[in-house]
């Protein structure tokens, strides 16, 4: 297996920026994560990042608690014209050069600002998404290839989108429990074999496909565990799955947990089989816990597993190549653990925040330095 290059580090930052984000969530999820721990770097390298979310948002209060002061503003809902003012206001009162958004509507509503007052902003996009949100921004980030790729499909011009996938550090995800006192927690041994799954539990994260693998997967290993990480509305249609084919002994239905790193830590196998998964910080945890990974060979899941290196991809819906690989995992753990190697060697270039940062500064410059010459100002050199 070919390690990854040693990770370069990060040059002095060039210009320090004034970015406004923007982000419209429901709840505190993975592109909410994923600006927290953005924020968080750009700050510490000087840029002066102020943050926006829509009022009401139960996300705020998680953002507050992390440390992010996110301003609480009536921006939420598509058809709520006054976004478009209390942006702009905000944007002067917080001097942005550039606005950076997250999720659709906060998309919509900056794409519009743009068009009416000439401040360029950037859409972070997250996952597969009408094009229509994000039409009238300068730039797009998206979070892998396939998620370009759909965009452009839609309409968008290629050279309009960068590709930045998410980004987490070895740091910034630690276990702070001995895996043997979690493990006792949910009643596995040492010598039990754990299987874990965190997502939402929703159809299109594959858990149907995966509660259709576990009996065969039962057959081959008979005390083997499923942790299920997570809340949703398949939540009783699960349980009453694995009641009905005899493996509900096997299955564990942990919920919403904030000890994500230590659940990580104490699996054996990470197991995401999503339809179409843009970019999953999951796939980043499991690797930078030196877990195998199973996923399948559908939207930007290949990006983030290297297919027999740092784990197995399978079609989709398919619960029989499902079962196949995770009896392959669990049954040969030398090559797990060297699966568990490579993905944490290749997460830490791959998906560290010095290749992360490099590209959106880049991206920050070049979107202003475009805006200089519409308006006709010479470009800033370098310092």
């Amino acid at each position: 297996m070919t390690q990854s290059s040693p990770i370069e580090p990060l040059p002095p930052v060039r210009r320090t920026r004034r970015v406004m984000q923007v982000i419209t969530p429901s709840h505190m999820s993975g592109a909410e994560m994923q600006l927290v721990r953005l924020t968080r770097q750009m700050q510490a390298r000087g840029h002066r990042l102020t943050t926006v979310i829509k009022r009401g948002c139960p996300a705020t209060a998680e953002m507050w608690r992390l440390g992010i002061d996110a301003k609480p503003l009536p921006i939420g809902g598509k058809l709520n014209a006054l976004a478009i003012h209390v942006l702009a206001q905000h944007a002067r009162q917080s001097r942005a050069e550039v606005i950076q958004s997250t999720l659709s509507t906060a998309s919509w509503w900056c794409g519009w600002l743009e068009r009416l007052s000439g401040l360029h902003t950037i859409g972070h996009v997250q996952g597969f998404t009408s094009a229509r949100w994000h039409r009238q921004q300068s730039h797009l980030l998206a979070v892998s290839q396939a998620v370009k790729d759909d965009l452009v499909a839609q309409g968008i011009a290629a050279e309009k989108i960068t590709v930045l996938f998410n980004a987490l550090g070895p740091a910034e995800f630690v276990a702070r429990r001995d895996p043997r006192h979690v493990r006792d927690e949910i009643g596995a041994t040492d010598n039990t074999m754990v299987v874990g799954t965190i997502a939402h539990l929703s159809e299109k994260k594959g858990f149907r496909d995966l509660f259709a693998a576990i009996p065969a997967v039962c057959r081959g290993f008979p005390r083997v565990q499923f942790w299920i990480v997570g809340q949703g509305q398949l939540r009783d249609e699960l349980e009453a799955t694995a009641r009905r084919n005899g493996t509900i002994n096997n299955v564990r239905f942990l919920g919403f947990r904030r000890d994500m790193a230590d659940l990580m830590n104490a699996i054996d196998v990470m197991a995401l089989p999503s339809h179409r998964e843009p970019c999953a910080l999951v796939y980043i945890e499991a690797a930078l816990m030196r877990k195998p990974i199973l996923a399948c060979r559908a939207g930007g899941a290949p990006e983030s597993v290297a297919d027999g290196e740092s784990g197995l991809l399978v079609p989709v819906r398919d619960s029989r190549a499902i079962a196949t690989a995770l009896c392959e995992l669990l049954d040969n753990r030398a090559r797990a653990r060297a699966m568990g190697q490579f993905g944490y060697d290749r997460a830490r270039d791959l998906f560290g925040w010095p290749r992360f940062i490099r590209t959106l500064e880049g991206v920050y410059d070049r979107v202003l330095d475009e805006r200089s010459e519409t308006l006709g100002v010479p470009r800033r050199r370098a310092a």
